[in-house]
């Protein structure tokens, strides 16, 4: 061995292999990532529900997002503008830059109470259920209107009130003190007619069938005719029929 030869130490090698490897990762950086550093651009979506659209655009515009308008519906709870839902769901993780749809709400949706005086009780409840509305409270009071008739409501009618809404009905409970009328010798399903008008409630109906009078003919009322009595009373009535 000569002892003037010098014996070739790993540094030269390891330098070329540092080099070879910090190329590696420039031609990376150029060509698959040209935009520079290598880092996540997803943000995550924050809630924004029940805020108003002016607020929710700021708050999502913060985060790196944008607001879009969504659908619009009615709402009991939340005022009109404010946010009812949103897409992508809170705690989403999306691109930066993306959109999230709002949808708003339009508030209380609002009508104008029907008019109902002069319906009848049932005529009154269709009409105000068409409507969205509701029966509340009802109150009978003495009148010479029709038994059941609705005399006025609250609130009025043409009123603007939310849906659903409910409306009190005050109605007829008849004059004071009513005449009975005669109803012997009637069809029955006349005097019932006649009766009802009146304000009268049929009671008890009995057959006789020893009356010689046709099938279904009233033979006697109580009370009887041209008493007073007051409307919603109870008419007991006697009908002839066959054994």
């Amino acid at each position: 061995m000569n002892a003037g030869r010098l014996t070739r130490g790993p540094g030269p090698y390891l330098l070329s292999g540092i080099a070879g490897l910090a190329l590696a990762w420039l031609v990376v950086g150029v060509f698959v990532f040209p935009g520079g550093a290598v880092a996540s651009s997803d943000v995550i979506v924050p809630n924004v529900t029940g805020m108003s659209y002016a607020d929710a655009a700021a708050r999502l515009k913060t985060a790196g997002l944008s607001a879009d308008k969504g659908e619009q519906r009615y709402s009991s709870t939340t005022p009109t503008g404010g946010v009812l839902d949103q897409t992508p769901d809170p705690g989403s993780s999306v691109s930066k830059g993306a959109s999230v749809l709002l949808d708003l709400s339009r508030g209380e949706q609002q009508v104008a109470v029907p008019r109902v005086t002069g319906l009848s009780r049932d005529q009154a409840q269709r009409t105000l259920e068409d409507a969205g509305l509701e029966v509340g409270e009802v109150t009978t009071a003495a009148s010479d209107a029709p038994y059941g008739q609705v005399l006025a409501s609250t609130p009025p009618s043409g009123t603007q009130v939310s849906v659903p809404s409910p409306v009190n009905l005050r109605v007829s409970a008849g004059p004071p003190d009513v005449t009975v009328p005669d109803v012997v010798g009637q069809d029955y399903a006349q005097a019932r007619v006649l009766l009802g008008q009146l304000g009268f409630v049929i009671g008890t109906v009995t057959t006789d069938t020893t009356s010689a009078l046709p099938p279904n003919t009233v033979v006697s009322q109580s009370p009887a005719a041209s008493s007073a009595a007051h409307a919603g009373s109870t008419i007991t009535l006697t009908i002839s029929g066959r054994p």
